[in-house]
């Protein structure tokens, strides 16, 4: 009897496990077991490594394997385990070098003739794996370099690759500054709403949930989508989790410049879509959106059960995901915004009668529940646009060079100035917000949270609204201003 031994990753949830894979080679009629994985996934995995052995110009043993992948009480439904099973059973019948593959790591997806193929998930075994210093082999084509240091990865094409001398491929990481993209959306396409644009402005500055309500064709998933443009890029850390969460679902090309997401989720969206699930699970849209935005038009229009899945992830930035299977934790730093009618017809306020009646309207805008609301920090009335603002670029000449900034690009300097001073003033002062308001501001928000009947909750939101207003403005303390602007912002 010869036995081999390789280590591949097991995926749970945005880490790895490490999975002893050991081959044994007997004497007996000759077959393939996998024991420790599912039988969908043995059948697989015996299928293509059976044929990707003998297409790349090695001998399928003609004895007994049997092939033991440990834990086995731990979900190994990807295919990053193709190749692990492929180089225990080359190394248990001597067609590969031991000296030269002594505690490999493993992870790929294997072709029917012999490719390696990087497997979802496959980013987060490489940076587990360069982080505590063990070799791993995958397949060649990704610059794993271009975010992360890659001393101990080895990178094979095929399968026939290991009859030669592997080695890694020590290059320091290149690691260059992540500039946003150019927006195509600005805000100058956004005609009048200058209450919006503020409100849009003070969610980009403080990553503020937002809620637009409004008539039809007001422009509220115009604005919701010129967001995104406001916000300030990524940094280093946060590109490396976004590539790791696309590699979840099959995107292994690390990339530099990754824009933030933006999540458009229509209203039919079911609560494991939304917030993750599935066999195996995969991660859903609030994981999908971590670090951008998850927009939600129609909102009444979602299921009760499904909106109120988002309760905890909107107050702790994480998901976790409990079946009798499985327990996993996905992030989830989303920002929500929202967008709904005032009514059911959508008229309710604006220049067209609205025809729906009383009950009507009221069991309308309770189809969000009020915890949900409780946790939206700006919630913005979005009403029509006259139709001589819509108009009025017809009445213009047409411009040849451009005259100076445009309004996209003011406000962005606005907020570049704005995150400068914030950063400053908290390096000085890092105490908890409600401890940074003076007397007058501190006695103004007791009062106003008496007469309103705020929640702890709503008074929190309120001070921290009224210090990114404080910001906005450059201004070092929050003011009694501060705080009535903010207190409009949330009518609810």
């Amino acid at each position: 009897m010869s036995t081999a031994q390789v280590f591949g990753y097991a995926i749970v949830g945005l880490g790895t496990q490490i999975v002893e894979v050991e081959a044994t080679i007997s004497n007996g009629l000759p077959q393939l077991d996998l024991v420790g994985i599912s039988d969908r996934r043995s059948k697989q995995i015996r299928a293509k490594v059976r044929s990707a052995i003998v297409q790349s110009g090695y001998k399928m043993p003609d004895r007994r394997i049997i092939v033991n992948l440990a834990p086995s009480d731990i979900d190994k439904e990807h295919a990053g385990f193709d190749l692990p099973v492929a180089l225990s059973i080359l190394l248990a019948s001597h067609q590969i070098d031991r000296s030269r593959f002594l505690n490999i790591h493993a992870m790929g997806d294997l072709s029917l003739t012999g490719w390696i193929k990087p497997a979802p998930g496959q980013a987060l075994a490489v940076i587990s794996s360069q982080g505590r210093g063990e070799t791993l082999v995958v397949g060649d084509g990704v610059n794993w370099g271009a975010l992360i240091d890659t001393p101990c990865l080895i990178t094979a094409t095929t399968l026939s690759d290991f009859k030669s001398d592997l080695r890694p491929k020590v290059e320091a990481a290149k690691v260059s500054p992540c500039s946003p993209a150019r927006a195509t959306e600005l805000i100058d396409d956004i005609k009048g709403q200058s209450g919006a644009k503020r409100a849009l402005a003070i969610a980009a500055l403080g990553r503020h949930h937002l809620l637009l309500s409004g008539p039809p064709g007001s422009g509220k998933t115009m604005l919701a989508r010129r967001l995104i443009g406001l916000l300030e890029p990524l940094n280093r850390e946060q590109v490396i989790e976004l590539n790791c969460i696309a590699s979840l679902q099959g995107t292994n090309h690390f990339r530099l410049n990754l824009p933030r997401p933006f999540r458009e989720v229509h209203h039919s969206t079911s609560a494991a879509a939304l917030i993750g699930g599935g066999n195996p699970p995969k991660p859903g849209e609030i994981t999908k959106a971590h670090h951008g935005i998850l927009f939600l038009d129609e909102l009444p229009e979602f299921s009760h059960q499904v909106l109120n899945q988002l309760r905890q992830p909107m107050e702790s930035g994480t998901i976790e995901i409990h079946r009798a299977h499985h327990h996993l934790q996905y992030p989830a730093q989303f920002q929500l915004v929202a967008a709904m009618n005032p009514c059911p017809c959508g008229w309710l306020g604006s220049a067209r009668p609205c025809s729906c009646l009383g009950d009507a309207i009221s069991r309308y805008q309770r189809k969000v529940s009020g915890p949900i609301k409780d946790r939206i920090d700006l919630q913005v009335s979005v009403p029509a646009v006259k139709p001589e603002h819509l108009l009025e670029d017809f009445k213009k000449l047409p411009v040849t060079e451009p005259e100076g900034q445009t309004e996209h690009e003011r406000l962005r300097s606005t907020l570049e100035r704005a995150r400068r001073f914030r950063d400053h003033r908290q390096s000085l002062d890092d105490r908890p917000l409600p401890q940074q308001l003076q007397s007058e501001a501190l006695a103004f928000m007791t009062d106003a949270a008496n007469r309103l009947q705020l929640s702890g909750r709503s008074i929190q939101k309120v001070v921290s609204i009224g210090r990114t207003i404080a910001d906005l403005g450059l201004a070092r303390h929050v003011t009694p201003q501060h705080l009535i602007e903010a207190l409009s912002l949330r009518p609810n």
